[in-house]
């Protein structure tokens, strides 16, 4: 038998309902692993052993008795930190909120400890999930294990980094411009981003509060449709969730995609790529054809909406940052996210609204593209995992760019649609690519289904970084 750590949550959960080994035994070999890695990758920023193992515990009496429910019934999970975990420090990456215990648990996490999954501890985030890298003042730089001078990207590049490394097979991240899909392709992992809404989230924090996309990032596509059962459904408390799709998502995995119209875009239309990303996703593509989808290379005809982005986020996160911090908060916080002061104050109400029409002008354009093709395929990341301690690439293909052009997700948060990352390929250097898979308004289900068959014709799983081995794996 394969090391605990190596296994799908499907599998460790099988395991736990077959009695072949109990929640603790399973809880307490990855708390090791997380021991024996963590500190060369800094993923976990918080540890939460004692609690976890008590979480397990409780669970292998339900096991006992009988009332074990669920496929990851027992197996443990991560939070990200910008997520409240009740009794948990949750810090949110800032200073200001370091010692930050929130008395009451997310939405979706009253959902795992319901599901009995764990809480294995908070993964690290930058600073209110502000950048595409993971770093912040009070707990240092997330490192990318496939290569540790590279960065996991953000902003759950802590999550990411910890399925890459086998610190548990099963991690939350949220997105609001990329940050479940981009560290997914920087750490070659899948990274589902759902339809806006299908996990409730709350409480909610008014800077992301109309762009953030609560999901999972995990080893294999049908552990995060798991997932995905656990956690999607309405609460009240989030006026914006979703009515129930009624959808196992798990089953949804089933089937061929024999058929589906696909569209396949370089570069949407309006970016740069590096050549070998290209190449890497091309050779991707072709995986769906030999599945005998209808492909063709088509782009959505929108111009880059990075700055219909900034003028909807800036002008939130600084009236929030206002809100919520003491007076010269700029002093305690990361110098990256400060560069939104001088932006808002360049800014004109005009600007705000502009932006607001601009954005459902981008929707009409893709929902009309959306009517000739069930999907769409593009690269996650315009690059391959770029170097530690910057925002994101600052070259494509040797030319200089804006900050937003290298990430390919961000207009998906603007329309709210699903889309996912899947690991395509690695480049020479052994750096993992993503592919990211964009489905219609409110269809979960294709990107699953997909995403599965991609990955039962080009499977990644069982491939492991370096500090696999280097710290004791076989």
């Amino acid at each position: 038998m394969a090391e605990l750590w190596k296994l799908s949550g499907l599998e460790l959960g099988k395991m736990i309902a077959s009695k072949e080994i109990k929640p603790s035994e399973v809880t307490q070999a990855i708390l090791t692993r997380i021991e024996k890695v963590n500190p060369e990758i800094n993923a976990f920023c918080t540890v939460a052993h004692d609690s976890a193992m008590a979480e397990a515990r409780a669970a292998d009496e339900q096991v006992v008795r009988g009332t074990a429910r669920g496929p990851l019934f027992g197996v443990p999970v991560s939070i990200k930190d910008l997520i409240e975990t009740r009794g948990l420090r949750t810090t949110f990456g800032s200073l200001h909120f370091e010692k930050n215990v929130p008395a009451a648990d997310a939405v979706l996490v009253e959902r795992l400890r319901g599901a009995c999954c764990p809480i294995l501890g908070k993964t690290n985030t930058p600073e209110f999930g502000g950048k595409f890298a993971t770093d912040n003042t009070l707990f240092g730089t997330s490192r990318n294990p496939w290569n540790r001078q590279k960065s996991p990207g953000g902003s759950s590049g802590g999550a990411a980094s910890q399925v890459a490394a086998g610190l548990g097979p099963l991690a939350v991240g949220n997105d609001g411009g990329g940050s479940i899909r981009v560290p997914s392709s920087c750490c070659g992992v899948y990274g589902l981003k759902p339809q806006f809404g299908r996990i409730p989230s709350w409480p909610r924090h008014d800077s992301w509060s109309t762009l953030n996309h609560e999901g999972p990032i995990t080893r294999t596509v049908r552990d995060a449709a798991a997932m995905l059962d656990i956690l999607a459904g309405p609460d009240e408390r989030d006026r914006t969730s979703l009515p129930a799709s009624r959808v196992n998502y798990l089953k949804a995995c089933e089937g061929d995609i024999k058929g589906l119209k696909v569209a396949w875009s370089p570069d949407l239309g309006y970016g740069k790529v590096d050549p070998e990303v290209r190449e890497i996703c091309q050779k991707a593509v072709r995986a769906f054809e030999e599945m005998d989808c209808v492909v063709e290379e088509a782009h959505p005809g929108i111009p880059c909406p990075d700055q219909i982005f900034l003028n909807l986020i800036v002008p939130r996160m600084v009236v929030w940052l206002e809100r919520e911090l003491p007076e010269n908060f700029q002093e305690k916080m990361d110098p990256m996210l400060t560069v939104f002061l001088p932006l808002m104050n360049a800014m004109s109400a005009r600007d705000v609204i502009r932006a607001i029409f601009s954005s459902e002008a981008l929707w009409d354009k893709l929902s009309v593209f959306f009517r000739k093709y069930d999907l769409l395929l593009t690269p996650t990341l315009a690059t391959p995992p770029y170097e530690l301690g910057i925002f994101g690439p600052r070259q494509v293909a040797g030319e200089g760019v804006s900050p937003l052009l290298p990430f390919f997700t961000f207009p998906f948060n603007l329309t709210g649609q699903p889309a996912a990352s899947i690991p395509a390929g690695f480049t020479k250097d052994g750096l993992p690519v993503g592919l990211q898979i964009v489905g219609r308004r409110y269809d979960e289900s294709t990107v699953l289904r997909t995403s599965a068959c991609f990955e039962e014709a080009r499977p990644w799983a069982q491939r492991w970084p370096p500090i696999s081995y280097e710290k004791g794996g076989d």
